[in-house]
Order: C-alpha cells, then structure tokens, then sequence
C-alpha cells in the first residue's frame, strides 16, 4: 500500500481547518511570515510593488500581514490577489474582506482578489504579472511542488521575487506521529525530504530556475490554554489526521488521546503551554533574463 501524501486531500475537506486556522497562525506562522515578507521588501521593496500574489493563502494570514505592515507604502496601482485551492478558505478570505471593507470602504482590502486556484496551475494569471509571489506552507503538500514553483517563476515578472516557506519538524507533528504507536499500519504524510532542510530547499528553487536564493530556519511557538483542546485540534480537524483515524475504535482512539496528553505534559507541565517547532523559509528572484 502506497505511504499516504498531504496532498491525497480535496479542497473541500479544509472546510473544518478555515474555520480554527486562526489557532494555528497566531504564533506559530508569525515570525515566518514577518522573515518572508522582511526578505522580499530587502529585494523588491514593496512601496515599488506592481501586483503582488499569494498562492495557498488559506484564510489570508500572509495577505493580511501584508496589508497590516506594507499598507502604507504599497503603491496605488499595486494589485493584490490571493487563491487557494481550498473553496472554504477562499470563503474565509472573502469574509474577512467584507467585514474590513464594511468598517472602512476605503481599506486595502477592497483591492484583493480572491478566488480558488490549484497552486500548480495558476490558471488566468498571465505570465510575468506579479512582482512578489507569497506561498506560506503550502508546495510540499501538493503532488508536485516543482510544478508550483515553475508556475511562481512563470507569474513573475521579470526581477520579480518569491517567498515561500515549509516544517523541518515541531513537537505538534511530533504528537501525530503518535497514530503510528497506536496502529503501526498508520503513518501520518510525510513532508518530502528536499523540502525538510535549508540546503535541500534551497536547491529546488534553484532547480525550478529561481536565482541569489536563500533558505534558513525560524524558531516558532504555538501557546494553547488547554490540553484536551489542543489535542481535538490536532487529531479532529485537519484532513490528512481525519482520513487517518476514521477506522479507529473508541478505545484507540483513548489511547492515542492518551499517549498525546503524557507527552504534552511532560514537555508543558503547567498551563498555558508552549509547542516548539521549526520552520523554514526560502526567497528567490527570477532573472531578468529569464522569459
């Protein structure tokens, strides 16, 4: 039997994950998001921006950033737009949008233009349109994450630059692993392993054509209150997670809970706790001499 993927997940079954993402992205995408954007301003200043994309945007973490911290300096003409292959969260986006453009007609997020796209095919985004392209944890899940880079550099403008990021590991992928102690016949996805170190990474923007690339690691931390409440969130809302356990008794799934709860109380004797991980972050700039 072939190992499962992240990407053997429609769009759709995100539908709970758009709902409680803000859980996982307060804290835990901050400071990569921060290190992304603060790179792709050092190379392409984004008061010069002309359009700017952010592919796999979930919920709009990254967008929202955008719009918080470069506000004020994006030109008027900088375009903004957004997509996911997930319709929930392009609902979420849409949400978001309504309610800031409601208290404020004239907010940066009557510009954005979300819509549901396959990272892998950027369908109806010309070629060299974007002058930044964001992608916050997102290519490694797909089945080709070479096909979503290539569709990056062919969005790009010329000079134009990408920031993208992925996991080398965190103590909460560590606690999903457990469905492995539980039933040996359950493995959770993999991260593919070019995608789960800097060196590695840095070398596949390389190979997709991106060039003066730079991959490094980010420290990051997710807080919770509550135990019982983190371990739904990790075992009861995202798809690969769903998909594992769904044959699981009542009583694996106690044992699961279980073996989840001992080990976050070692590492968290006391609430609020704190899950450590580290991410990675890559940018890279297409050339101008590139087509």
């Amino acid at each position: 039997m072939a190992a499962p993927k992240l990407s053997d997940h429609s769009g759709d079954e995100w539908g709970e994950m758009a709902k409680i993402y803000h859980k996982l992205t307060v804290g835990v995408a901050e400071k990569p998001t921060v290190e992304i954007l603060r790179h792709l301003d050092d190379r392409w200043p984004f008061s010069k921006a002309t359009a700017i994309h952010d592919n796999g945007c979930g919920p709009g973490p990254i967008i929202s950033h955008i719009i918080q911290d470069y506000g004020d300096k994006l030109p008027a003409h900088c375009e903004l737009s957004c997509s996911d292959f997930s319709a929930p969260m392009i609902d979420r986006v849409k949400h978001v949008k309504r309610e800031e453009t409601a208290a404020n007609p004239n907010s940066l997020w009557s510009r954005v233009d979300a819509q549901v796209l396959d990272a892998m095919d950027l369908k109806g985004i010309p070629d060299n349109s974007k002058s930044h392209v964001t992608a916050g944890w997102v290519y490694f899940m797909t089945p080709d994450p070479q096909k979503c880079l290539s569709e990056s550099l062919r969005v790009l403008r010329k000079d134009g630059v990408l920031g993208c990021s992925s996991w080398k590991d965190s103590q909460w992928l560590q606690l999903m692993r457990m469905v492995g102690q539980v039933r040996p016949d359950k493995q959770l996805p993999g991260i593919p392993a070019e995608w789960q170190t800097a060196g590695p990474l840095k070398g596949e923007l390389e190979k997709a054509g991106f060039r003066e690339v730079e991959s490094f690691e980010v420290e990051v931390i997710m807080t919770f209150e509550s135990y019982d409440a983190t371990i739904d969130l990790l075992t009861t809302k995202m798809p690969h997670m769903i998909a594992m356990l769904k044959d699981f008794s009542e009583n694996e799934m106690q044992q699961l809970s279980d073996k989840m709860l001992r080990q976050m109380k070692e590492w968290c004797p006391e609430l609020p706790g704190k899950l450590y991980g580290t991410a990675l972050v890559a940018v890279g700039r297409k050339w101008y001499f590139q087509s």
